[in-house]
């Protein structure tokens, strides 16, 4: 509970604010205006978008949400302080110019001095709590799980800074030789090798110059193997040797190896909105009448069972259950062998169903239990991951984020049967294109395309 609270505590804050706007405006009826039985329906419903709309703008503008796991509560009441005046000038405004009927300045007193100690009250019951058990809430909460390699100004400034260090979740330093430092001394890199195989690590900064460049390079390979981030300071020197991006943690700027527009919380929070709305629409208005029908059919042919499921790589090679309609007769194989081109084992409503995809839609299920997104690498066969992830390199980095029914090497030609080494790598390096290029109206782009490609006929769909 300790733990969903500190975690969460931006969401509670944000979902209080909205529930306290609505709950005076609609319950209490504490409505801006003076209104007849003919103007109160109209009048009513544009205000209270408005109020809503106006209050998302201004948030996004003063950012009373950002960063509460570390922001001092005078900070936040700050950022509030300047939310709720621009929400008061805003309804003002818009009620003088857009409305035609006379405000009942009245309520609307009662109504911003209520939301206004509703709001106050809330938060200094929650910080209250979060100071109470601060020490309780970040040793539970806070698992270090970032390293440092080298030494410089940079590393010392992140060590020394206790609420930075713990913020970021720095464990400690790992030293390119056998020098041992005072805070926060890890090993020397034979260690850090040691730890990359049994100690959770989600990412590694380079913090200085003294490391060989094969020795870099081995480390990064490592790294992107196991899925952790790769990040460098502004004035690392091995830089140059690859694309690099500027990230800024903490307000501490960083180069870092792969781009990730997803790892943005709000671009997170609109992904898996649509994936939700997307997936429950199917769910409702095509899988609750095809899946009844389907299953007729696969037991009118071959008696066997509707859905197969079976386990595939997901986000962090953590494995789930991909569901698909039954389209093969039942094999010892299934879990082994991808399906070749007049592949024996496909029934002929099989054949029918994947040539028009129809058995991928249960997985909608799974983007709607959250296993899975709209658009995404495809998961693999856990078969499959184990022996190219010892072959292609940055393999195991489509990992990073969550797999999709289609995605951008699907749409681009790379679908179906894999012939070769290099048809794989090249699905790869599709898929982190697709990582790095990320936004909505792309992942928008690929449904149309994929909706394309069923109805013109995929010769690879097989």
């Amino acid at each position: 509970m300790l733990v969903y609270f500190l975690k969460h505590l931006p969401k509670i804050f944000l979902i209080s604010d909205y529930i306290i706007i609505n709950i005076f405006f609609i319950v209490g009826k504490l409505y801006f205006f003076e209104f007849n039985g003919s103007d109160f329906a109209q009048d009513y419903r544009a205000h209270f978008i408005l109020l809503n709309i106006s209050w998302l703008v201004i948030t996004i503008i003063t950012k009373p949400y950002k960063s509460l796991k570390i922001k001092e509560s005078s900070l936040h009441f700050n950022a509030l302080t300047k939310s709720f005046v621009l929400l008061i000038l805003t309804s003002l405004i818009y009620l003088n110019l857009i409305f035609s009927v006379k405000i009942d300045y009245r309520n609307m007193i009662w109504y911003f001095l209520l939301v206004g100690f509703a709001m106050t009250f809330a938060r200094f019951l929650l910080f209250l709590y979060r100071k109470k058990n601060r020490v309780k809430l970040g040793r539970k909460s806070i698992i270090p799980s970032t390293v440092l390699i080298g030494e410089n100004d940079i590393s010392t400034s992140l060590l020394s800074n206790d609420n930075l260090r713990r913020s970021i979740g720095i464990k400690g330093t790992y030293t390119p030789n056998c020098k041992e430092i005072k805070n926060k001394y890890l090993g020397n890199i034979d260690k850090l090798f040691e730890d990359l195989e049994k100690t959770k690590i989600s990412s590694i900064i380079f913090c200085d110059d003294n490391i060989d460049v094969g020795l870099y390079k081995q480390i990064v390979d490592v790294a992107e193997h196991k899925m952790i981030r790769i990040y460098m300071v502004p004035n690392f020197k091995y830089i140059n040797l690859g694309p690099n991006y500027l990230d800024v943690i903490h307000e501490i700027p960083f180069l870092k190896l792969l781009r990730e527009p997803l790892s943005n919380p709000k671009k997170q929070i609109l992904k898996r909105a649509f994936d939700i709305c997307f997936s429950l629409f199917v769910m409702i208005f095509i899988l609750s009448w095809l899946i009844p029908v389907v299953a007729l059919i696969i037991k009118l042919e071959s008696g066997t069972s509707v859905f197969f499921l079976q386990k595939r790589s997901g986000l962090n090679n953590e494995t789930f259950h991909c569901i698909k309609f039954r389209s093969m007769a039942v094999n010892k194989n299934a879990d082994l062998k991808i399906t070749t081109k007049n592949d024996p084992r496909v029934t002929k409503f099989g054949a029918f169903m994947r040539k028009t995809s129809i058995d991928e839609l249960p997985q909608f299920i799974n983007v709607f239990l959250g296993d899975m997104s709209i658009v995404g690498p495809r998961p693999h066969m856990i078969s499959q991951t184990e022996m190219y992830s010892k072959i292609t390199k940055k393999y195991m980095t489509r990992h990073i984020v969550k797999p999709g029914i289609t995605g951008w090497a699907q749409v681009m030609g790379s679908r179906g049967e894999i012939f070769t080494h290099t048809d794989m790598e090249k699905r790869v390096e599709k898929d982190i294109w697709y990582i790095q290029n990320w936004s909505f109206f792309l992942d928008l782009k690929i449904i149309f395309l994929t909706l394309y490609n069923i109805v013109k006929g995929d010769e690879q769909a097989y």
